[in-house]
């Protein structure tokens, strides 16, 4: 009998335990509140409040103020850090937290309500954000997570989020204000060639990668190295991208959320695949993917402030009258056409006066230093421009596979005399390669 007192107790106990822990969960178990919409009174607009607000500076909001907005930008990927982006109908705006992990809370399609007294509105580099008390530098601070609750209160889940459609980037390559900090959705846009093989940033630091259109207009994409997708290789081919359009001071940039944002699965704008990579892309800023060698003469290669569109690389016999030179431009580096089965050199020309044709020459055995008498060199069939009156000439899709599995140079080559000595400009030079 003694067994059986002492084994009662212990059942008891038990059983009391186990109701317990099962209150106890139901009771920790936070409510379903995906469906409830708490219908603050909103008195202000996103557009309307930053009408209000200076243009510059951090500014303390001591009026009874409420909007509503969408969130349209999280933190799940990294890009964004401590911070959600939301919309209304007229506007968007940034909203600095000092907490990690908000997608768990502010998740893309939540809509919120946003309690304005007591936070500040101002800037980093000309983008409004709303925050807490600015710190000496006048950049607001984060609203610390203890007080999140009492400025940002929580609706519904999930909402549309309003996405706004363009063809091109022609209404978006300047600052367009009533986009600041919306989504926007861009067709018929690629990787500018000369980032292509590189991935969206660098490990050391937020890196700008330019997207541009078929007409040649250029809109920054800028992604942070903690971003969780920082190491991914950019995309070759053209499409689409939805991303947050937004500014640095005056150059308008895009912030996608994740690489899901970039579908970019068409032919590029030069008709070549999403598979093509550019084992050379050069628009000659300067000439730092190229040796200038000069055989004869004083003169040499330089940068020009013409070109299709400017700079380019300008070489020209003439200084007081004509002078004999001969004078290489040769890559850099060797190009590596191992893996590829079509590759293809492109180049633009533009010409003036009277002189000798340039030249574009390629080589296997080049040492890549020291004079081009010491390697063979092939002459390339190319277009070059014959206006005489520099109208920049495209060479033609020059085949370069009878070199694949190779390592090639690429050069320039231009001669001039006493008697004639021309102008040649050339732009645009890019090796394209596809396995």
């Amino acid at each position: 009998m003694r067994k059986l007192t002492l084994l009662i107790p212990v059942l008891i106990a038990g059983f009391a335990l186990t109701i317990s822990s099962c209150l106890k969960k139901d009771y920790d178990s936070p409510p379903d509140v995906s469906g409830y919409d708490p219908n603050l009174p909103v008195n202000m607009t996103i557009a309307q409040l930053k009408a209000k607000m200076p243009t510059s500076g951090a500014q303390l909001i001591d009026s009874d103020w409420t909007i509503y907005g969408i969130v349209n930008a999280d933190d799940r990927s990294g890009n964004l850090y401590k911070q959600i982006n939301i919309e209304d109908s007229t506007g968007g705006i940034t909203i600095l937290i000092d907490a990690y992990s908000l997608y768990t809370k502010y998740p893309v399609g939540r809509k919120v309500y946003v309690k304005l007294k007591g936070l500040y509105y101002g800037f980093y580099a000309k983008l409004p954000q709303l925050g807490a008390t600015p710190d000496r530098t006048g950049s607001l601070s984060n609203i610390v997570s203890t007080a999140v609750d009492q400025y940002i209160v929580r609706a519904n889940y999930p909402n549309e989020v309003p996405v706004y459609k363009f063809s091109g980037l022609s209404s978006l390559k300047a600052v367009n204000p009533s986009m600041v900090q919306r989504l926007v959705e861009i067709s018929d846009v690629q990787v500018a060639s000369g980032d292509l093989g590189n991935t969206y940033s660098d490990a050391a630091g937020a890196t700008s990668v330019n997207i541009e259109d078929c007409s040649g207009n250029v809109i920054v994409l800028r992604t942070s190295n903690y971003a969780s997708f920082q190491g991914f290789k950019l995309p070759g081919g053209k499409g689409t991208i939805t991303a947050l359009y937004t500014v640095y001071n005056s150059t308008p940039q895009l912030v996608i959320r994740d690489t899901n944002d970039v579908k970019f699965y068409n032919n590029r704008c030069d008709g070549s695949s999403g598979n093509t990579q550019y084992l050379l892309s050069d628009g000659f800023t300067d000439l730092s993917k190229w040796n200038p060698v000069s055989v004869q003469g004083a003169e040499v290669w330089s940068i020009a402030q013409y070109g299709n569109p400017k700079p380019c690389a300008l070489m020209s016999g003439f200084a007081g009258g004509n002078q004999a030179n001969e004078d290489w431009l040769i890559t850099k580096n060797a190009l590596d056409l191992n893996g590829f089965n079509t590759i293809t050199l492109n180049f633009e020309t533009a010409s003036k006066y009277s002189g000798n044709a340039l030249e574009c020459y390629i080589s296997t055995d080049y040492s890549g230093t020291g004079s081009p008498a010491a390697a063979h060199w092939s002459l390339l069939p190319a277009n070059y421009d014959q206006s005489g009156n520099f109208v920049f000439t495209p060479s033609g899709n020059v085949d370069l596979s009878a070199y694949k599995g190779q390592k090639v140079y690429i050069a320039f080559k231009y001669t001039s005399t006493t008697s004639a000595a021309a102008n040649w400009e050339v732009d645009n030079v890019k090796v394209a390669a596809q396995p």
